[in-house]
């Protein structure tokens, strides 16, 4: 089953992150990263010394730390109702770039600045797409 470019794009992102989702499906963390000094890129990009002409997407370890979150007591959306409350984060990826995700199976108390966490998969029932969470190094 392909990813669906359409979904995608309604969340805000285009073509050149089908290979990201792609790999999430497959339940690996890819970041774009270029090949001439080895900094890594999320979303898609180019390099901001070296333009887009060696950029590859690559694995990530799948490990890094909080740098910010915010607890969600509220749900926004109808489907978030049941998993209220919960936890949207800002992640330091070990390769350097920031990353947007959810933190979960953690207490909310337990989460904090600093905490170390590892990727892990889930499907969204309503995009059908396989979404990249974090949850807390055990």
């Amino acid at each position: 089953m392909s990813i669906d470019l359409a979904v995608i794009k309604n969340l805000g992102g285009d073509h050149l992150d089908l290979p990201f989702w792609e790999g999430a499906r497959r339940g690996e963390l890819l970041l774009h990263r270029c090949g001439i000094c080895g900094k890594h890129y999320w979303p898609a990009s180019r390099c901001v010394e070296h333009g887009g002409t060696d950029m590859a997407w690559v694995p990530a370890s799948g490990r890094g730390t909080v740098h910010t979150y915010t607890i969600m007591h509220h749900a926004y959306a109808p489907r978030m109702a049941p998993h209220v409350p919960y936890c949207v984060a800002v992640l330091k990826l070990e390769e350097g770039p920031f990353f947007h995700t959810n933190i979960v199976d953690c207490p909310m108390e337990g989460i904090h600045v600093g905490l170390e966490v590892a990727v892990r998969f889930e499907e969204d029932e309503v995009s059908g797409l396989t979404l990249p969470v974090f949850a807390p190094v055990a």
